[in-house]
């Protein structure tokens, strides 16, 4: 078996994440207490979220160029790996705004952003399980992956910044 020094790279980042995120020293602000430590884990599911989302949109464009089923199935599992880090980052973020907020979903761009975001890839889940012929299905999968990640870049970033710029 050929060792593959990124797998354990990942899991020894993984590891130090975990320890660090619950035993290092954080900043004793007033509003935030240990709550602050949400951030060691949230944060990094967006950031994740839209890495994955943007490898799925490469594979969804590299499909439309050449026509390989492999890159169809990479395209369409890591949308559903970037879907997964992104209910992730919507429980993080909800259980980080009830702790320094107070409520579990506050009126922000941003949250709603994430969660229209969250809703445009399900309806691309949704979209790839209702064709069933492959080649249509990748087709039109790729398509709509362009949508979903430009809509993604809009919905969290570009309005974001619009909006308190």
């Amino acid at each position: 078996m050929k060792l593959q020094w990124w797998k354990i790279l990942a899991i020894v980042l993984l590891f130090y994440t975990v320890v660090a995120g619950f035993l290092t020293d954080v900043p004793r602000l007033p509003i935030l207490h240990e709550s602050i430590r949400n951030l060691y884990f949230h944060v990094t599911m967006w950031f994740t979220m839209i890495l994955v989302m943007l490898v799925s949109l490469g594979f969804g464009i590299a499909y439309l160029s050449r026509q390989k089923e492999e890159y169809d199935i990479v395209a369409g599992e890591t949308a559903k790996t970037g879907v997964v880090f992104g209910i992730l980052g919507i429980i993080t973020g909800s259980v980080w705004a009830k702790f320094t907020w107070g409520a579990w979903w506050v009126n922000d761009a941003k949250l709603n952003g994430a969660a229209a975001t969250l809703l445009v890839y399900f309806a691309y889940l949704l979209l790839r399980s209702s064709i069933e012929d492959r080649e249509k299905r990748a087709r039109i999968s790729a398509v709509y992956s362009i949508f979903a990640y430009s809509m993604m870049i809009v919905f969290i970033m570009v309005l974001v910044i619009h909006l308190y710029g």
